[in-house]
């Protein structure tokens, strides 16, 4: 049956929303891949991490290295657990054993990795399927689950098999051939367990020529004719009609044909040299410099745009052609390729980021490091067929005599719009057309999977299932507990009696559940299977009713023990042990919270929406049990003396309340919070703490810390909506902080 494109991607996202198969998004170049990608993200309930092989294809898919998220050595992958000196001492080689021992992940890490629900790939088809096995060690070792491929977080994979290739050396082949057929990343060992779904687009956005449309698509299956080679290489240009040529940009093989054609036709300029350098900020590595830190320009010069216009005018798209038409006063004045329209440059800004856990909420968030300044273009008389992957042309001279890699003739045409935006520097012969037989093989094969919407139905009722029965399992939840108890027993001890049998009576808690929720996940799995689905939602919504307010419970426990470690001295693994815990905790509520709205739209068909997904009901009670803890630790006579087993924390002892009356003394002399934070050595995020209480209970003016127009827009926007603060802060882009929506908050709980 023949799906339309539309179809294609709505039945993308539904795989997506309401499954955990691994996707593979595939299709021509100029289908749409990259744009579907960035709105999924924003659609689904899932917590995601976008990540892709190489620093400027991170930065253009708004993720992160796969290197830099996964902490994996540079080199390749051996998927067994012996040390990797074992299989070579001369190439660089790591093992599973090098991972666990050397390479660690910190708590933080690991808690970013648990959160994970679904891993977006971009450009896929550059990574190896080696580097893919290691992240699917990362992933079963952060979430604790081996049993299932990626720890049972599912993979959306984009990209174009038929681009360029991954790349391996001889000496690591030598070595890799006995573990895969070949390097690309469909040959990873985790996909043998659990097979991908395959999705390809095949409507072109890039072109509309029906002829040029027809020859692309031979030459990527491997079926070119003798007719279609003819007439491309009618388009061929001697170099004499090639310098009359004025709009074209050249796409070539190898970037020191590229780099001598553009310094060349910049020297010819007459007009001087103007340099611009970049403003970079925090921490943001040169490998990920997206342009030089330094760009020379002349007038005159041809330039192409690297980033899409991100202001509201989107003037220009990564990609758009243009020339310098002057510079006055370091300001620099283009006129765009096709329009001739006039456009003064304004500097765009790359962030480098990486994600983290809310230490409030236990959410994923992303955290900005540094940032990147600098005006979006570089020298475009000429481009290497590897970076122009995902550009766009109207008119382009194309030089792929020295091809060396399957794919580059197939990319370096398919950048243009057209055949008649075609110019030929050498002509193209089929000994260049190179195509890959594993490639072309795999292709085959993943056509022949069952219908889409069959295999959706399949993937759904597994799901179910899934849900059904990780929703009401404790059991990893009662192993982190069960590892703490054993590291509490071997490294430290509290001499305060109910500091130290808290987390065992919290253990035990949760194993005399144990039983219960066995037979009620039996239960469930019964009525799935009778197709009973009026009491299966029925018993599902009972069941998450009775386990949030079991997990309420559970989650109290552990914050006021945790409140009260922290007051302590050298507890930090202690710590991080409980804070991984409390992740647990938040996730098992966050599944209890949206179990019944899954189960309900995925058995009734309906698409689900993020909205109804995620009511961040938990959330909220979290933070309001945290300021709970906070309050009680703070106040227990117990932490006045230094009677438990832990040291307390340096300092002169204070009268009750007494901290907060320091912070408001200074609030009040005007100074800010992060003088107060350095004042205090304390964190910013304390001090905001410390301002929200003295909001509430009216020592302090909300309009001291915040200016009237902002506490009042905050106000407007609290008012209209019924979501958490987390939510609201997430939705607004993180424009206001956290800190400031409970201040306004507070604000509008004393009126």
């Amino acid at each position: 049956m023949h799906i339309h494109q539309t179809t294609k991607l709505e039945m993308a996202a539904r795989f997506i929303n309401s499954t955990d198969s691994h996707l593979f998004l595939t299709g021509k170049a100029g289908t749409g891949k990259t744009t579907f990608l960035k709105q999924l993200a924003a659609k689904t309930h899932k917590s995601y991490l976008i990540v892709a092989p190489t620093g400027i294809a991170a930065l253009n898919a708004e993720g992160v290295t796969i290197h830099s998220q996964f902490l994996l050595p540079f080199g390749s992958f051996i998927p067994e657990r012996e040390p990797a000196i074992n299989f070579s001492e001369t190439a660089r080689f790591y093992t599973k054993n090098t991972l666990i021992r050397t390479h660690t992940l910190n708590s933080i890490r690991k808690q970013v990795l648990r959160a994970t629900e679904l891993l977006i790939i971009d450009e896929v088809s550059m990574l190896r399927a080696d580097i893919l096995d290691a992240i699917d060690f990362r992933m079963r070792s952060a979430k604790g689950n081996f049993a299932r491929s990626f720890g049972g977080a599912q993979l959306l994979m984009t990209g174009d098999l038929h681009q360029l290739p991954p790349i391996v050396k001889d000496e690591e082949w030598s070595l890799l051939q006995r573990y895969y057929r070949s390097m690309h990343f469909f040959e990873a060992q985790a996909f043998r367990e659990e097979r991908m779904v395959y999705i390809e687009l095949d409507r072109i956005f890039r072109q509309r020529d029906e002829r040029f449309i027809r020859i692309l698509n031979h030459l990527r299956d491997n079926t070119a004719t003798a007719e279609d080679i003819a007439t491309l290489n009618s388009r061929y240009r001697t170099e004499e009609q090639i310098g009359t040529e004025q709009e074209a940009i050249t796409i070539t093989t190898h970037n020191y044909m590229a780099d001598s054609i553009n310094r060349k036709k910049l020297k010819a300029l007459s007009a001087p040299y103007s340099f611009f350098e970049a403003d970079i900020s925090g921490d943001f590595p040169e490998k990920l410099y997206p342009l030089p830190r330094e760009i020379e320009l002349k007038a005159g010069a041809r330039v192409m745009f690297v980033k899409n216009d991100s202001s509201e005018e989107k003037s220009y798209v990564n990609g758009k052609l243009a020339h310098v038409d002057r510079i006055e006063d370091d300001e620099i004045v283009v006129i765009m390729s096709g329009t001739g329209q006039e456009y003064t440059l304004r500097k765009e800004v790359w962030e480098n980021k990486r994600y983290i856990i809310n230490e409030e909420t236990k959410e994923m968030e992303e955290e900005i490091m540094g940032t990147f300044e600098q005006y979006p273009l570089k020298l475009a008389w000429a481009v290497t067929v590897h970076k122009s992957q995902g550009l766009t042309f109207k008119t382009g001279i194309i030089d792929v005599g020295q091809a060396f890699a399957s794919g580059q003739v197939y990319v370096a045409l398919s950048r243009l719009q057209s055949l008649d935006g075609l110019i030929l520097r050498t002509r193209i012969n089929t000994s260049s057309i190179m195509s890959d037989k594993d490639v072309m093989e795999f292709s085959g094969m993943m056509e022949q999977q069952e219908p889409l919407p069959d295999l959706l139905n399949k993937k759904q009722s597994i799901y179910l299932e899934r849900i059904l029965e990780s929703t009401f399992d404790f059991s990893r939840l009662t192993k982190q507990l069960e590892n703490l108890q054993k590291f509490k027993a071997d490294k430290m001890e509290f001499e305060d009696e109910t500091m130290e049998k808290a987390m065992g009576i919290l253990l035990q808690r949760i194993r005399d559940e144990k039983n219960n929720s066995f037979i009620f996940r039996n239960q469930l799995h019964r009525l799935f299977q009778q197709n009973n689905l009026e009491v299966l939602l029925e018993r599902v919504a009972k069941g998450s009713t009775y386990y949030t307010a079991f997990m309420k419970e559970n989650l109290k426990q552990l914050l006021f023990q945790l409140a009260e470690v922290i007051r302590l001295t050298r507890t930090k693994t202690y710590r991080n042990a409980l804070g991984e815990i409390d992740q647990q905790i938040m996730i098992a509520m966050g599944k209890l919270e949206r179990a019944e709205y899954l189960v309900d739209s995925i058995t009734s068909g309906r698409n689900i929406e993020i909205t109804e997904a995620e009511h961040g009901m938990h959330l909220e009670h979290r933070r309001k049990l945290w300021e709970m803890a906070e309050k009680a630790a703070e106040e227990n006579p117990k932490f006045r003396s230094a009677k438990s087993g832990r040291k307390r924390r340096k300092g002169v002892k204070q009268e009750k309340g007494e901290t907060y009356r320091i912070t408001y003394a200074l609030v009040k002399e005007g100074k800010s919070i992060k003088d107060i934070a350095d004042k205090r050595n304390l964190a910013a995020s304390t001090i905001e703490k410390h301002i929200v209480r003295g909001i509430r209970e009216g020592a302090l003016e909300v309009f001291t810390v915040m200016l009237e127009e902002k506490v009042l827009k905050v106000a407007e926007l609290l008012l209209k909506s019924s979501d958490s603060i987390g939510k609201i802060h997430e939705t607004q882009n993180g424009k206001y902080t956290h800190g400031e929506l409970r201040m306004v908050q507070a604000y509008l709980e004393n009126k």
